[in-house]
């Protein structure tokens, strides 16, 4: 996309680090209306989605004030953004144009635009009459570029097509590589790589890159890209039945979530894993509550420490409290929703809308989850049968040892738990026994590695994957399936493909 709004976390992220402030100004962020998201799309960034409306201006506008005061009228604040070495006022604000701006518009200012700015501060003590005229001048100067569209957009004005791709200048490299792992603007390391010439070549890149990923920035991005993907956001739903689980307490979901967190930031940063990692690690971390729920002997407490599961009950985040109890009704387990998440979100297929007003569930009466499921959803001549069949229901039913909360079982009201099926994976049938069994095929099958790499193309780039990715995603697929590419190799690996460095001429206005 040529022309992508920051989201709300970006501006955020931004405004800390263009006004070097301690903290991001999360209380002015609440009043800016909450984006749509893009159907179809699991991420927040999607720039289709990204427009300004005129409630959203007026919030910019407001922030853009409150935020110039903040920091013209505290000389702290001021002196961290004001270059050194100038004497008259205005060399001084000319100074502070050309440096400033060229953070807040992620380039350098073109002569003329250096000239507009400076017409503004020179209107600044008439504003603000009664501050000093030459912090007046700074905060006006401060507002606009606050409310700048090229502040507030992440404008790529590069337009020379070569061989069928416009090639993006060096700062525009920079800009969508930060934005892309942290999230946020270029940091002065950048911006000089991009002075220099350094990010001309995919060397350059990569080496800023493997920098950026080794700043703890990435974190928050990679965390966020796994939230999507496995579905974090849905943990907040977990509400068992406390009949049924009376030793679960209601901060269930918390703890689930900060295993999830902890999980992924220690697979990916702590151990340099692979996405078969994710899928397969009997690693994770716990605190009392997950502890019980996992069976686990000893003593624990409301903090978290690295434990190592039973293998053979566990393996990898699919057998993890968080995935298990949200995709679970308060009593029971829920094999459809666990069967849909894997097919969207593991295998990339998508599983059309059900139709209208299907009646729930019936009682059991006597039956196993899975003898009901199937009974309602299978049979032969029903409109959901096709469906539930062949793609959602023999991904969902290897997960039938494990209950409501994620406790692993080996009975259901009173028989054996058939965990066995043959899912789809892969254009193939594969025939397992159990979750376990499914870790390991999907953790074995390209196509898997294909859909993790699709989604990473989709997330660091802010647009759905076209066709023009395949190539490239069938390429890190492969690799990472036969164990070649750590996830932060492959992270570097999309930001260094020459469909991130450069643009299609069609994309242009």
């Amino acid at each position: 996309m040529r022309v992508a709004r920051l989201t709300h976390a970006q501006w955020l992220s931004t405004v800390k680090d263009l006004l070097k402030l301690d903290a991001a100004p999360t209380t002015l962020a609440q009043s800016f209306r909450a984006d749509p998201s893009q159907s179809g799309f699991l991420f927040d960034n999607d720039a289709r989605a990204l427009s300004v409306d005129e409630a959203l201006w007026g919030a910019y506008q407001r922030a853009a004030a409150d935020l110039a005061g903040q920091v013209a009228t505290d000389a702290t604040k001021l002196g961290k953004l004001l270059p050194a070495g100038n004497t008259t006022d205005e060399a001084r604000a000319k100074a502070f144009v050309e440096s400033f701006g060229l953070r807040a518009l992620r380039r350098p200012l073109s002569a003329d635009e250096v000239e507009t700015y400076l017409k503004l501060y020179r209107e600044g003590p008439k504003a603000y009459p009664t501050m000093a005229a030459f912090q007046g001048g700074l905060r006006l100067v401060l507002e606009g570029f606050l409310q700048s569209p090229l502040f507030l957009y992440r404008v790529e004005r590069s337009t020379q097509a070569a061989e069928g791709r416009v090639q993006l200048d060096a700062f525009e490299v920079a800009s969508r590589l930060s934005y892309a792992l942290w999230n946020s603007m270029p940091d002065d390391a950048l911006f000089a790589a991009a002075r220099e010439g350094l990010l001309a070549k995919r060397e350059g890149v990569a080496a800023e890159a493997r920098r950026m990923m080794a700043d703890p920035r990435a974190r928050g991005v990679v965390t966020a890209y796994h939230q999507a993907v496995f579905d974090v956001p849905r943990y907040a739903s977990i509400r068992p039945n406390t009949t049924r689980f009376p030793n679960v307490t209601t901060k269930l979901a918390e703890s689930a979530a900060k295993e999830n967190a902890l999980f992924v930031q220690d697979v990916v940063f702590g151990r340099k894993g692979r996405f078969t990692d994710l899928l397969t690690s009997r690693d994770t971390f716990v605190n009392d509550e997950l502890a019980r729920i996992y069976g686990l002997t000893g003593t624990f407490t409301a903090d978290f420490v690295p434990v190592t599961l039973d293998g053979a009950q566990r393996r990898g985040v699919l057998t993890q409290v968080g995935f298990l109890a949200s995709h679970a009704t308060s009593i029971d387990p829920d094999p459809i929703h666990r069967g849909v998440f894997l097919s969207e979100h593991l295998l990339c297929q998508k599983i059309g809308a059900p139709p209208a007003n299907i009646p729930a569930l019936p009682a059991p009466n006597g039956r196993t989850n899975r003898e009901v499921v199937t009974s309602h959803t299978e049979a032969p001549g029903t409109m959901c049968a096709s469906c539930h069949a062949t793609l959602i229901n023999p991904l969902g039913f290897p997960f039938e040892n494990f209950d409501a909360v994620g406790g692993y079982r080996t009975t259901d009201n009173g028989h054996p738990v058939d965990a066995s099926s043959a899912p789809g994976i892969g254009g193939q049938k594969v025939s397992v026994k159990d979750a376990l069994d499914l870790a390991d095929a999907l953790a074995n099958t390209q196509a898997v590695h294909e859909c993790y790499a699709r989604h990473w193309v989709e997330f660091l780039s802010g647009r759905p994957a076209v066709a023009e990715d395949d190539a490239l995603v069938a390429r890190l697929g492969k690799l990472s399936q036969s164990g070649q590419l750590p996830i932060v190799d492959l992270v570097v690996e999309v930001v260094t493909g020459v469909g991130f460095v450069t643009r299609h001429p069609e994309e242009l206005p």
